[in-house]
């Protein structure tokens, strides 16, 4: 491989990693942030606010949210894609492996595999990580909403209800998260 060659290959194996890394850093902050706000509006609503306000906050946080959520699985194909793109550069560029042999090797290639079991249940996994949070993040503000709207049509036990109504959200968010997982 000539030198332009393979100074295009480094180049380009650069921009992939800043890439990488730059999505790793926006995942970072919204996983500390979402589910922050989250919680403190429910602890800070669940103290008998009006109807209006908790429909008002809880559906403001929904849609922020669910926005998020669509960034976040967007972001996910962009992580996915630049990851293979890494291995197939450290392929190119000849990055030697730390198994030792002949196959290539580098940071991304020689990643450690999904064989870790949380609570010996569930493989560890990014996505599955995001699913989590996401899914209860949107509970939280489909609890709001649905307390607020039932509390407004003045249906007994409107918290209670709400509170099952978010429960379920989540579960759904959750589910439809680890469903589109694209397993990297």
């Amino acid at each position: 491989m000539g030198g332009e060659d393979c100074d295009a290959l480094r180049l380009d194996y650069a921009q992939t990693t800043d890439q990488l890394r730059g999505i790793t850093d926006v995942r970072f902050k919204l996983l500390a942030i979402v589910p922050t706000i989250a919680g403190a509006a429910v602890a800070f609503l669940s103290r008998g606010r009006p109807a209006a306000e908790l429909l008002a906050v809880g559906l403001l946080g929904l849609a922020a949210t669910l926005g998020i959520v669509v960034y976040e699985v967007r972001n996910t194909q962009l992580y996915d894609y630049a990851l293979r793109r890494a291995k197939e550069l450290e392929a190119r560029l000849g990055a030697p492996s730390i198994r030792g042999g002949d196959a290539p090797g580098g940071v991304f290639t020689e990643r450690p595999g999904r064989d870790v079991r949380v609570f010996g249940l569930a493989l560890a996994g990014h996505e599955r990580g995001l699913a989590l949070v996401y899914g209860a993040a949107l509970a939280g503000w489909s609890y709001l909403v649905a307390w607020g709207a039932l509390r407004a049509l003045d249906v007994g036990s409107a918290q209670k209800i709400g509170g099952i109504i978010g429960i379920v959200a989540g579960l759904l968010a959750l589910f439809e998260l680890l469903r589109i997982e694209p397993g990297s």
